[in-house]
């Protein structure tokens, strides 16, 4: 090599690998100082943005987590108030079992409306309960402004299940019967025009049994329903109270589930006993008043008459058969023996009094035409022999009423007995109900998507929504719009306070599972993403964690390799001395 001063190409060359090993031992040292592979864009592109994704991810899942916590301290505050209203329900119904009695006086009872008013009181606190500021028993998930999603509210929580524990009652049938040949019932709404306020529909096979059920409830009469009436009154002239229509309606419904051959029952039979249900003598009161009586007029099928001579005749058999049990007797036989066995059901209905309906309605026909001939009216006739009085406003004629059953009084207003609020009426919780072994389908309807969204993803649809009903005392039924309270001031108002408290603690239990049911959701959801954190930390960890030993070899051999190179950098500077030994 030639000795030359100008460029030491030794050093030159031994300055890049110094600058080379110290670039590379500083890396080393960032690696082993941060524990990271990857410390910037330089180490790797592609890693070191899917890294940093994944970063915003395991973080967003960290966030998750506390909102699912911070969900469960929520529900849980929501079901200590639900549970404590459960708990002075329980009391409530306690105390209203001691109104019904009476060994108590009204003085005694007057005491007890006393405590009755204070617990409501208390359900009002209960149910204000909040969580950071959020009232959570809102009722946001059954607000509805719409007459059809009123009716189903109505159906589903009440007018459904009041008509078949009535029919049960008085008739004995239902749908949780053996015998029953069908259990579900489809609901639909239609604008139909006539004069028929609601149908049943159904199919029948070749036996006469049964196979399938609709209810039909016709909105052109129900356009304009008062939606603050729990008895569904409308302006709709000869429209009447709804839930009086669904009580028929579902009659009809019971006893084809129950009655094969149930078409060859007359139809003032069948219209009949779907009448006595809820009792006619104020809605058809000029009916029947106007009514004359005689053979043919049984095989008539035009307008309503069915419907008033088959109440009447009925009323006629009730009575006959010594009250009570008497419609009970008559259910019985044409369950086990279908509509054809209409004559032995007379006869087990006045226990055998009147071995066929011919000669019941002979029996009929001669006491009415008694009454006539002595020149009294029909409803003299009615009050002697059939429990009817049209006169009476303070009982309709119902199957279970004072007149009929010697029961309570039964008005228009309390014949189908509801809470005292439309408040209390709530969406079903699916597409379909059951109700008391009756499944139903609603249909197309629509429910409020508001309530509280709990974030538990990454994403902005990843959301669990909990919508709570209201469960302030009105919202149970408890308070009427008036501010009027559940009365227990007499025997028949104490004996239906039990049934609204009944249906007061099932909803409140409804609101206690769907909490629960969220709250163990939660829990499922906080494993759920912990897991998720911990598999994509791992993966994260693959692609931008150091491996410490290998890291540390590297550094220690870059360090060498810097302090060699250093080394040889300085002899590589020495070098050029030996060339002053020329000029001495």
């Amino acid at each position: 090599m030639a000795m030359v001063i100008k460029n030491n190409m030794s050093a030159q060359n031994a300055l890049s690998l110094l600058n080379k090993n110290n670039a590379a031992l500083s890396k080393s040292l960032k690696k082993v100082s941060s524990g990271m592979k990857i410390n910037s864009a330089e180490d790797d592109a592609s890693g070191y943005a899917i890294s940093e994704r994944m970063q915003v991810q395991i973080r967003g899942l960290g966030q998750d987590i506390r909102n699912a916590q911070n969900a469960v301290s929520m529900l849980k505050v929501a079901e200590g108030a639900a549970q404590s209203t459960v708990d002075i329900l329980r009391t409530m119904k306690e105390k209203a079992i001691n109104a019904a009695n009476d060994t108590n006086t009204d003085t005694d009872r007057a005491i007890i409306q006393k405590e009755i008013d204070q617990y409501i009181s208390q359900i009002d606190d209960n149910a204000s309960a909040t969580y950071n500021g959020k009232t959570m028993f809102t009722g946001e998930a059954d607000a509805t402004d719409d007459v059809k999603n009123t009716i189903i509210k109505a159906l589903n929580s009440e007018w459904i299940n009041q008509s078949l524990t009535m029919i049960k009652e008085a008739y004995g049938l239902s749908f949780g019967e053996d015998g029953a040949s069908v259990t579900n019932m489809d609901v639909q709404f239609k604008n139909e025009g006539g004069t028929t306020l609601a149908y049943i529909s159904s199919t029948a096979d070749g036996n006469g049994v049964t196979k399938s059920l609709t209810l039909t409830v016709n909105m052109d009469f129900y356009a304009n329903l008062n939606q603050t009436d729990v008895n569904g009154s409308t302006t709709t002239a000869g429209a009447g109270y709804l839930d009086r229509t669904i009580a028929h309606e579902m009659t009809h419904a019971v006893m084809r589930a129950n009655i094969t051959n149930m078409s060859a029952l007359p139809k003032y039979i069948r219209e009949g006993t779907a009448e006595f249900m809820h009792g006619i003598d104020d809605e058809r009161k000029s009916t029947l008043a106007g009514l004359n009586f005689t053979d043919s007029i049984f095989s008539d099928e035009s307008s309503d008459t069915p419907y008033a001579v088959g109440y009447a005749f009925l009323h006629y058999i009730n009575k006959a058969g010594g009250h009570g049990e008497a419609m009970k007797r008559f259910m019985t036989v044409l369950d086990e023996k279908g509509g054809t066995a209409y004559d032995e059901a007379v006869s087990a209905a006045t226990k055998g009094k009147y071995k066929t309906a011919d000669e019941a309605k002979a029996a009929f026909l001669a006491d009415y035409q008694s009454v006539k001939n002595n020149g009294g009216s029909n409803n003299d006739f009615y009050k002697a022999y059939c429990d009817i009085d049209l006169d009476n406003k303070d009982d309709t004629g119902s199957v279970m009423g004072s007149k009929s059953w010697n029961g309570d009084d039964e008005n228009a207003e309390n014949v189908v007995l509801e809470g005292m609020s439309t408040r209390f009426w709530y969406f079903p919780g699916g597409q379909t109900s059951t109700i008391q072994n009756l499944t139903v389908d609603w249909g197309e309807f629509s429910r409020p998507a508001s309530g509280f969204k709990y974030q538990i993803g990454t994403k902005a649809n990843q959301a669990i929504n909990a919508s709570f009903s209201d469960i302030h005392a009105d919202a149970l039924g408890l308070i009427s719009a008036e501010g009027k309270t559940v009365q227990v001031t007499t025997r028949a108002e104490a004996k239906r306070a039990l049934t609204r408290f009944d249906n007061a603690i099932e909803k409140v239990l409804g609101q206690i599972t769907t909490i629960g049911a969220l709250q163990s959701r939660m829990e499922y959801t906080v494993r759920n993403l912990t897991t998720n954190e911990e598999n994509l930390t791992s993966a994260e960890s693959t692609i931008r964690d150091a491996d410490m030993a290998k890291e540390m070899s590297e550094y220690t051999k870059h360090s060498v390799l810097t302090q060699a190179a250093q080394a040889m950098l300085a002899q590589a500077n020495q070098n050029s001395s030996s060339i002053l030994s020329l000029l001495q």
